[in-house]
Order: structure tokens, then C-alpha cells, then sequence
């Protein structure tokens, strides 16, 4: 992979990540997000003459266009979510079994704040959307 494409995967993954920066601005949600994002970024680095990013964010916006589909998108959050509810359900149990053994107060305080961690991130994604 060639140092150009690295870059158009990295930013595409940093903007999926992150929803793209203008996303939150406009409330597009999904594929527009990520488009309206990458043209967001894109129109600075011209601005700025940051060629080489130039390059890699037209790439990622070509690759976006090409194979982003909401359908997608909605179905690979909707897997964290469920990896994060099966994280948070395990956690509780895990919580549970010690406090039924009377484990350390040290060890139920460690899992007491393990599962609040786990709940924290699953309400930020039930938050999101995809």
C-alpha cells in the first residue's frame, strides 16, 4: 500500500470514527456525515495548499462515495452496541458472583467501577448515531 492510500485510509477511518468534523454542525448522520466531513477537511487543506492531504481526502471522499452505504453503517453500530450490552451484563455478573462470595471490598469496588465504565460506554453509543 502505497503512502498515499495509507493516508485516504487513515483519514477515512479517522472521519468514520469521529462521525466527521461538520456532522455535529449540520445533523447529517451516516454516509452524508461522512461525505460533509471529508469535504469540510477537504476545502481547508486547499485553502491551506496542503497538497498531499489534498490527495488523500479526495481519495477518501472517492472511497466513501463508492462504498459507503447507510445499511452498513447502522448495522456495524448496531454490533457495538450489542458487544457493549454483552460487556455491561457480564460485568454485572461478574459484580455479583463477588458480592455473593463476599470477595474483598477492594475487588467489588474494582468491578463497581468496571461496570460503571462499561454502562458509560454503552450510553454513549445508544447516543450516537450511526
Amino acid at each position: 500500500m502505497n503512502r498515499l492510500s495509507k493516508t485516504a485510509l487513515t483519514l477515512l477511518v479517522a472521519l468514520a470514527a469521529s462521525g466527521g468534523a461538520s456532522a455535529a454542525d449540520t445533523q447529517l448522520t451516516g454516509c452524508a456525515a461522512k461525505r460533509e466531513g471529508i469535504r469540510s477537511e477537504l476545502r481547508q487543506a486547499q485553502e491551506q495548499g496542503l497538497s498531499d492531504k489534498v490527495a488523500g481526502l479526495t481519495r477518501a471522499l472517492d472511497e466513501v462515495n463508492a462504498h459507503c452505504r447507510d445499511s452498513t453503517l447502522v448495522e456495524r453500530h448496531n454490533k457495538k452496541i450489542v458487544k457493549a450490552q454483552a460487556k455491561v451484563n457480564q460485568t454485572e455478573r461478574s459484580l455479583r458472583l463477588a458480592q455473593e462470595a463476599n470477595k474483598e471490598p477492594k475487588k467489588i469496588a474494582k468491578l463497581e467501577g468496571k461496570l460503571e465504565k462499561a454502562k458509560a460506554e454503552l450510553a454513549a453509543l445508544q447516543a450516537q448515531q450511526p
